[in-house]
């Protein structure tokens, strides 16, 4: 089975951005803006020696710039939420101005997908090297600055860095991290841009990674690489820094508790662990790290395994699961559930639900139970979500993450993607855990090393 691209959002799996997912990856954007494009025009000289623009509409922009048209029919047409051009076009500005400037006097092309992008072509005189770098900038400006902090801009070369991690192995320090503003009032505090106050924090480690062997921690703040300061980076300029080649050394400034702490960190080949399962007595139990593309295989082998040795109760952990692919949460959750759906989605005009697949293999009435945390995020919330809707599992541990939104990764002509929130996801009940998370059942807290005896003990203890 083809797995689609289409992923919730979430966190960066340290450093990387591990999603849930539902729609294609290899979706590649038009180069026609759907909008009435600008009249094809050339900025006249008011000073002698001042750069020569040329702004182009989308219908004539050349290979160089057109992902801007790119990116700006994507937007329009499957971002979740309607944004001004006024909007985009000052974000365009802010993408500019986070360049370091230039000194060139060559002519630049620039893409006016409508009138009030021809203010960024004036910015990018000043700024922009070239007009590739120009549109690049552009685009970045309109991912970071106008849309939700789950969407996002990925060169090739972090787009490529991506597409290893859904496929379970990657090559960094092995942590899950999350931008958070502790100012934000509400429950969801992601932010996008690093700055005093939004913080790129740890959420958990990969269990064997480097970064557990340098004893990174929860809430541990990441505040530079390399002697780098990162405020004003993105979560993925963070990300790109932090991997890296196996063997490799990364040093992080880490703010812990207010302690600045200097911490080096040789990175490694980190082959994400989808599946571990184990019996304890007439107890199954399964620890599902990461919706990959063939983690509802393994899971549904793991589960058939467990019931053929005779077990009565599942205790099933996703705790600092980040989620994946959203076809992989609609087949696990199918493992359960023997009718319905599993999710819906809601986008700008439409309302899509996700059924099950194929036959539920648990046998009805035998008592399952989830344990979840605070990194269990996306894919991992849509199948908690549902199964404890339907009265089918009991939840216990932390809130989790709670996010709500789905992503699509959109290809574009340059060999990057754009990553856009297209719809809201909540339960077939119509419930909506953005911010707050799926509340467990049981409130339960684990210490990060408790054995998988004494912790399967706990749990089916307290349910």
């Amino acid at each position: 089975m083809i797995k689609s691209r289409l992923t919730f959002p979430t966190i960066a799996l340290a450093v990387i951005a591990a999603a849930c997912s539902s729609g294609g990856s290899n979706t590649t954007a038009s180069t026609s803006a759907t909008a009435t494009p600008a009249s094809s025009t050339e900025a006249s000289e008011t000073t002698p020696g001042a750069r020569r623009i040329e702004m182009v509409d989308c219908d004539s922009a050349p290979e160089q710039v057109v992902i801007v048209c790119e990116a700006y029919e994507l937007i329009q047409i499957h971002y979740v939420d309607q944004i001004d051009d006024a909007v985009l076009a000052a974000a365009a500005i802010q993408g500019l101005e986070a360049l370091d400037g230039t000194t060139s006097s060559d002519p630049l092309t620039c893409a006016v997908p409508t009138d009030e992008f021809s203010a960024s072509c004036e910015v990018a005189a000043s700024t922009a090297d070239d007009s590739s770098q120009a549109a690049e900038a552009i685009v970045i400006g309109l991912a970071t600055h106008a849309l939700d902090p789950n969407s996002t801009y990925f060169d090739q070369e972090a787009l490529e860095l991506l597409e290893d991690e859904q496929e379970g192995q990657i090559e960094g320090i092995g942590a899950l991290v999350s931008p958070e503003d502790q100012t934000i009032e509400g429950d969801n505090k992601q932010c996008t841009v690093v700055s005093e106050t939004c913080r790129i924090l740890i959420v958990a480690t990969i269990e064997g990674a480097p970064a557990e062997a340098a004893g990174l921690q929860r809430d541990d703040a990441i505040i530079g690489v390399n002697g780098m300061s990162v405020e004003g980076w993105t979560i993925d300029e963070v990300t790109s820094q932090v991997r890296g080649p196996a063997g490799t050394d990364v040093v992080l400034t880490i703010d812990r508790d207010g302690e600045t702490l200097e911490v080096s960190i040789t990175r490694a080949a980190v082959i994400i662990p989808v599946i571990d399962s184990e019996r304890f007595g007439n107890v199954g139990y399964i620890r599902l790290r990461i919706f990959s593309s063939n983690a509802d295989e393994q899971f549904e082998d793991a589960v058939v395994d467990l019931l053929i040795e005779g077990i009565d109760e599942l205790v099933i952990d996703l705790r600092n699961n980040p989620g994946g692919l959203l076809d992989t949460a609609v087949d696990i959750a199918s493992i359960f559930l023997l009718d319905g759906d599993v999710v819906v989605t809601q986008g700008p005009d439409e309302r899509s639900a996700y059924p099950v697949t194929g036959a539920a293999i648990v046998p009805k009435g035998m008592k399952v139970t989830f344990i979840v945390n605070k990194g269990s995020a996306s894919a991992s919330e849509v199948v908690s979500a549902v199964l404890q809707e339907r009265g089918l599992v009991t939840v216990v541990g932390e809130n989790t993450f709670g996010k709500n939104t789905v992503q699509q990764r959109f290809k574009l002509s340059n060999g990057g993607a754009l990553k856009l929130t297209i719809a809201r996801w909540l339960t077939p009940g119509g419930l909506d855990f953005g911010g707050v998370g799926v509340t467990p059942d049981v409130e339960m807290t684990f210490e990060p090393g408790i054995e998988t005896a004494d912790l399967v003990e706990a749990v089916v203890a307290a349910t």
